[in-house]
C-alpha cells in the first residue's frame, strides 16, 4: 500500500458513515433542476438560457453547468453525473478535513485529526447536500482546498481559487478572506494570496468576458433577486448562523476557547479560526440561505470540527498525556452522539418534505402537459423540476431568479404584508402584463410568497384566472389524496393594471386557509368573514368558495349550498363549486341539476370528473340512497 493511501486509511470509517447517511437521505434538490434546464436548452441548440431567447444568467454555478454540459455533449446522463460527482466530492470534504487537521494538530496528535473526520462523517447536512444535484459539495470542496493550499503556502491555490469562483461567485469572497487572513497573521503585504488571487483572476478573464458579452453583467441575476441589504436580512443571517452553531458548533465553543488561548495557537490553528469567523460573518451579512439544512456552511463543516477538537485539546493540555488522551476519548462519545442527534429531526423533516414537494411539482408539470397541448406559459415562484419538465415552454419566475425585470425592478415592499419567505422581490404588474396562460401558487389556492399574495390585490387576476386541478396521491400518505391546483387564464386581461384590494383582506384570507389546512374550520370562517369585511366588491370568489367549504365541513349545508349557488351566479367557471353542487345533487337524486354540473366539470376538468363521479356514487351507496 502506497504512502498516500496509508495516510487516508484512518478516514475510511468516516467515509463509510458518510456514504450510509447520503444513501439514506438521497434526493434531488428542486433548485438543481434550474441548472438542468439551462443544460437541456443548450444541448437542444437554444443557447445557455432558461427561456428560449432570454439571455438571463439565472444561475450561480457556471462551472457546474459547464461540467454537466461536457458530460451531456458526450451523451451521458448529466443529471445522474451531477449527483454522483457531488457524492464523491462530499467524501473529498471528509478527506480534506483530515488533511487540514493534520496541519493544525501536528505530528503528536494526529489521532485528533482522525476524530475531526468522524464529526464530519456524521454530519447529516453534508450527506444531505452533497448528492442533491447542486454544486454545493463541489464549491465547498474547492473552498476547503483553498484553505489547505494556503496553509501549505502552495501555489496550487491559484487553480483552486479559479475553480471555486467558477462553481460559485463566493469563490471571490474566499480569495478576499485568505488575503485578510495572511495580512492579519503577517502584518505585511499579503504577497502570496494577492499574487494567487491576481493569477486566478487572469485565468478567469475569458469567463468574465463571456458573462459580459452573453448576459450583459458580471453578477448573476439571483444576486439582484435575493439581495436587499436591510435589517431583516441581517436578522435572517443571525438566525441562520445560530441554528448552525446549535446543531454542529456546540454553541460556538470551538470559537471561544481558541480565542481565549490565542497565544498558544499555532499559525495554522489561527488561520483556521480566522477563516471560520470571517466566513460566518459573510454568511450573516448576506442573510443566510433561503434553502435550509445549513447549505452555506458546508465549507466550514471541517474547519468547525477541527476547532471543536482543538478546544478540547487546549482545555486538557496541562493534564498528563495518558489522562488527557482518556479525557479526549471520553469527550468524543457525546460529541459524536450530539452531532448526529441534535440536527436529526431538522434534517429528516426537510428531506421528507423536499422529496414530497419535487414529486408533487413533477406530477403537476406532467399533468399540465397531458391536458394542454398548446405552447403555454406559466408563472410560479418555485420553478425547479416544474420548469425542467416543461423545457421549451416559457416559465416566469415570480421571485426573479431567472427574470431580470423582477430581480432589478421589483415593486416596493407592501406595508402590512406578512411572509416567512426570504425571496421577497415581486412585480405583479409585470406578470399580469405578460399575461401567462397559467399562474401557480406554491401551496395550491393559498397565497404564501409575497409574489403570490400581491397578485390577489389586482382585480385583473381575480377576474381573469380560474383554477384547474388534478387528483394527486402522495405515496407517503394514506388516504384519497388531494386536488393540486393551478390558475388558468380564462379571460383576457383588460383595464389599467393596478392594485385596488387591501392587504388586510389577503392576510385574513391566508390565515383562514392556514386554519382550513389544520382542520379548524370555525377559526377559518372567522378569518374569511374578516377578509370579506375589509374587501371591496366584487369579492374574491375563491374566498367565498373556501367559506362555503368550511360550512360544508361543519355540516352547515343550509348556509353552504346557497352560497355555492350565489358564486355560480357570478361565474360558472369555478370547477370547485360545480364539484360540491354535483355531490349535493346526487344525494338529493336531482338528476337534472347533477347533469348540469356534470357537463361543466367535463368541460373544465375532464380528467377529474370520472374519479369524482366514482367517489360520489360510493358516498351515495354508503348512505343507502339510489341514483
Amino acid at each position: 500500500m502506497g504512502k498516500r493511501a496509508k495516510t487516508i486509511l484512518p478516514v475510511i470509517p468516516a467515509l463509510v458513515v458518510y456514504a450510509l447517511l447520503a444513501y439514506h437521505l438521497d434526493f434531488y434538490q428542486d433548485d438543481a433542476y434550474i441548472s438542468y434546464r439551462y443544460v437541456a436548452n443548450y444541448l437542444n441548440g437554444d443557447g445557455l438560457v432558461y427561456n428560449i431567447g432570454e439571455h438571463v444568467e439565472g444561475f450561480t454555478n457556471f462551472g457546474w453547468i459547464l461540467y454537466m454540459l461536457l458530460w451531456g455533449a458526450l451523451g451521458a446522463n448529466y443529471v445522474l453525473i451531477s449527483k454522483v460527482t457531488g457524492f464523491v466530492l462530499g467524501g473529498g470534504i471528509v478527506i480534506l478535513t483530515y488533511l487540514i487537521a493534520r496541519r493544525v494538530f501536528g505530528g503528536k496528535a494526529k489521532w485528533l485529526a482522525v476524530g475531526t473526520t468522524y464529526l464530519v462523517g456524521l454530519n447529516q447536512s453534508l450527506a444531505y447536500w452533497s448528492p442533491a444535484g447542486l454544486e454545493t459539495a463541489a464549491f465547498a470542496f474547492c473552498a476547503m482546498l483553498c484553505l489547505y493550499f494556503y496553509l501549505g503556502h502552495n501555489w496550487l491555490l491559484i487553480s483552486s481559487l479559479a475553480y471555486a469562483v467558477l462553481f460559485r461567485p463566493e469563490g471571490a469572497m474566499v480569495a478576499g478572506l485568505l488575503i485578510m487572513i495572511e495580512f492579519l497573521q503577517t502584518r505585511k503585504l499579503p504577497f502570496f494570496t494577492l499574487a494567487s488571487a491576481a493569477a486566478a483572476f487572469i485565468m478567469l478573464l475569458p469567463f468574465v468576458g463571456f458573462k459580459l458579452g452573453y448576459y450583459g453583467s458580471i453578477l448573476p441575476n439571483p444576486f439582484y433577486a435575493k439581495t436587499s441589504f436591510d435589517f431583516t436580512q441581517l436578522n435572517n443571517g443571525l438566525e441562520y448562523a445560530g441554528q448552525f452553531f446549535s446543531h454542529y458548533g456546540f454553541y460556538g465553543i470551538g470559537l471561544a476557547v481558541p480565542l481565549l488561548l490565542w497565544r498558544k495557537l499555532s499559525g495554522a490553528a489561527r488561520a483556521v479560526w480566522l477563516y471560520v469567523v470571517l466566513y460566518t460573518v459573510y454568511i450573516i451579512l448576506i442573510g443566510g440561505d433561503v434553502l435550509k439544512v445549513h447549505r452555506f456552511f458546508l465549507p466550514l463543516f471541517g474547519p468547525v470540527a477541527i476547532l471543536i477538537l482543538l478546544s478540547l485539546e487546549l482545555a486538557t493540555r496541562k493534564l498528563s498525556v495518558s489522562t488527557r488522551q482518556l479525557c479526549l476519548i471520553v469527550a468524543m462519545i457525546p460529541l459524536l452522539l450530539l452531532t448526529y442527534i441534535l440536527p436529526g429531526k431538522f434534517v429528516g423533516d426537510f428531506n421528507f418534505y423536499e422529496k414530497a414537494f419535487t414529486r408533487k411539482m413533477q406530477f403537476k408539470a406532467k399533468e399540465l402537459l397531458k391536458s394542454d397541448p398548446s405552447d403555454f406559459s406559466v408563472a410560479l415562484a418555485t420553478i425547479g423540476i416544474f420548469g425542467y419538465e416543461l423545457v421549451g415552454h416559457d416559465i416566469i419566475d415570480m421571485v426573479g431568479l431567472t427574470d431580470t425585470t423582477i430581480a432589478r425592478y421589483s415593486e416596493e415592499p407592501i406595508e402590512g404584508m406578512m411572509t416567512t419567505w426570504k425571496e421577497q422581490k415581486h412585480n405583479s404588474r409585470y406578470i399580469l402584463e405578460r399575461a401567462p396562460d397559467y399562474i401557480m401558487f406554491s401551496t395550491g389556492l393559498k397565497p404564501s410568497a409575497p409574489a403570490e399574495k400581491a397578485l390577489l390585490l389586482y382585480p385583473q387576476f381575480l377576474r381573469s384566472y380560474r383554477t384547474v386541478a388534478w387528483p394527486y396521491r402522495n405515496p407517503a400518505f394514506p388516504g384519497p389524496g388531494v386536488m393540486t391546483s393551478v390558475f388558468k387564464k380564462v379571460r383576457p386581461i383588460v383595464g389599467e393594471i393596478r392594485p385596488t384590494y387591501p392587504v388586510r383582506y389577503v392576510e385574513e384570507f391566508k390565515l383562514g386557509m392556514d386554519a382550513y389546512v389544520r382542520g379548524d374550520h370555525r377559526t377559518a370562517l372567522r378569518h374569511y368573514d374578516r377578509a370579506l369585511a375589509v374587501s371591496p366588491r366584487p369579492y374574491n370568489l375563491y374566498l367565498l368558495y373556501q367559506k362555503a367549504f368550511s360550512h360544508i365541513m361543519l355540516k352547515q349545508d343550509s348556509i353552504a349550498e346557497p352560497l355555492l349557488n350565489a358564486i355560480l351566479g357570478r361565474d360558472s367557471m369555478i370547477y370547485e363549486v360545480h364539484k360540491e353542487l354535483y355531490v349535493y345533487s346526487m344525494f338529493r337524486r336531482n338528476r337534472d341539476k347533477a347533469e348540469i354540473h356534470q357537463r361543466w366539470l367535463q368541460k373544465l376538468v375532464p380528467w377529474y370528473f370520472p374519479e369524482l363521479d366514482s367517489l360520489a356514487r360510493q358516498m351515495v351507496r354508503r348512505t343507502r340512497l339510489r341514483w
